[in-house]
């Protein structure tokens, strides 16, 4: 694997409205590797969103340095947020069209791929639908649809799972794995699920309580389609767990 993000010595200090200054990241330095499905892990406010906003460039504020591989833009960069980001006057399928159309580069052609896309989401019934009507499933479907719409090299999602029942997730979660392996993208997740973790990601960032710093990168070994009940994997959920408590 070739490396496309490289991080050093990144921190942030956010200022209150009261002048106030507290330091959400502290010394983050870290690679990211080419098709890889990256996940950083850790309890809440341990900066985890912070640092996935740096990296996609949502967060321009901040001190380190970050380098790209020199074919790698922030053009090719998608994000998926936890509370979905649909625009509430647009149906299901303007909102998937969004990005495109915001790029000029709505063809016949790709609006043909799109669509096929929106089927394999499940989503083709509901294309003329507006997100009020939609459950909170279906819209996060909608979310991941525009995001893959652009064909990014990098996608990013904040917890997408997390406001959805288990059922839903998990159900998610066995969909956003099939296009990866179908798309060979890079993947950089957040989440403080340690099962999703385990189960979708390569390496795993274990990230402290504020100021966040990466404590430690786990290598995820264990073969896909990763079996949720086995042996090997409650030991490594144990193995999670103990990090995070530890240096929590």
């Amino acid at each position: 694997m070739s490396t496309i993000i490289t991080q050093k010595n990144i921190s942030k200090v956010f200022k209150d409205f009261r002048g106030h200054t507290f330091q959400a990241l502290h010394d983050i330095n870290l690679t990211i590797e080419e098709g890889e499905f990256f996940i950083f892990l850790g309890p809440s406010g341990c900066g985890k969103s912070t640092l996935l906003r740096i990296i996609s460039g949502l967060e321009p504020k901040f001190k380190g340095s970050q380098i790209f591989r020199d074919d790698i833009h922030k053009e090719d960069f998608s994000f998926v947020f936890q509370q979905f980001a649909l625009l509430p006057w647009l149906t299901v399928e303007e909102n998937i069209f969004l990005g495109l159309q915001a790029r000029n580069t709505l063809t016949t052609d790709k609006k043909k791929e799109v669509l096929e896309l929106i089927k394999s989401l499940g989503l083709e019934k509901f294309i003329n639908e507006y997100p009020k009507e939609l459950s909170g499933g279906m819209k996060q479907r909608v979310g991941i649809a525009r995001a893959l719409a652009i064909n990014p090299k990098v996608i990013f999602l904040d917890e997408p799972f997390s406001a959805l029942d288990s059922f839903t997730a998990k159900i998610l979660r066995e969909e956003l794995l099939s296009i990866w392996h179908e798309r060979k993208m890079t993947i950089i997740m957040v989440t403080h699920n340690i099962e999703e973790a385990i189960q979708l990601g390569d390496r795993i960032g274990v990230m402290s309580s504020r100021p966040g710093t990466i404590n430690t990168i786990k290598i995820n070994t264990l073969p896909r389609p990763r079996e949720l009940r086995s042996k090997e994997f409650f030991e490594m959920e144990d193995n999670l767990t103990k990090l995070i408590i530890i240096k929590d």
